[in-house]
């Protein structure tokens, strides 16, 4: 049976990336919350894991908030400071996170509460898990971070490199057909033939030529 932590790295492998699809203001893109929640939770549900939010020392004010309109203008904030815990039911494993909340609204505390719940809660699964978020189609993301292959390393030593760059100058192989037609009839790579493999090779293209 997986530990708790073992559930939870499974889970985040399970979503390599999300896309901002969502507008907010000024045009800033954000997640959609609901489409964040749902593959968390399903990722939960299959491993069987409890995320159970608590608040603590909660707090809700009135402050200064004035507007270009309204210079009395007031607003409600409230503070929180919060616990995430993880809980897997299949055993007593039990991951405590703990995590500060805040939210403003200009008429509503309660609405100051919601909003500070669902924004932190977004982003405490964006950060727990380290989800990737652009506003990329996922298929141009995946292309644009995908590794790149590493250049192929040349096996047959520098110095068969410029023995071979030599012969084909000096035997006029100067195309592309030339050159892999040459390699072909003598078998050999540059980028998998051995140093040792290719000493048998040079001799016998420096016999068939008379440059031994």
């Amino acid at each position: 049976m997986m530990k708790l932590l073992q559930k939870l790295l499974e889970i985040r492998k399970s979503v390599e990336y999300i896309q901002k699809t969502e507008a907010g203001n000024q045009g800033v893109k954000y997640v959609d919350p609901a489409v964040l929640v749902k593959k968390i939770r399903d990722g939960m549900n299959e491993h069987k894991i409890l995320l159970v939010p608590s608040l603590n020392d909660s707090s809700v004010e009135s402050i200064k908030d004035h507007t270009k309109t309204n210079p009395d203008a007031t607003s409600f904030l409230f503070k929180s400071n919060m616990l995430y815990r993880f809980m897997d039911t299949e055993s007593t494993d039990t991951l405590e996170i703990p995590w500060f909340i805040t939210g403003k609204h200009m008429q509503d505390p309660a609405m100051a509460g919601g909003t500070a719940l669902t924004y932190f809660e977004r982003y405490f699964m964006l950060k727990f898990f380290q989800i990737p978020t652009s506003k990329d189609d996922p298929e141009y993301f995946a292309e644009k971070t995908k590794e790149k292959e590493a250049a192929p390393k040349i096996t047959i030593g520098q110095e068969n490199v410029n023995w071979l760059m030599g012969f084909y100058k000096s035997h006029n192989i100067t195309t592309k057909k030339l050159v892999e037609d040459f390699k072909k009839h003598y078998k050999f790579n540059p980028y998998g033939t051995t140093e040792k493999e290719f000493a048998i090779v040079r001799s016998t293209i420096e016999t068939d030529y008379n440059e031994a």
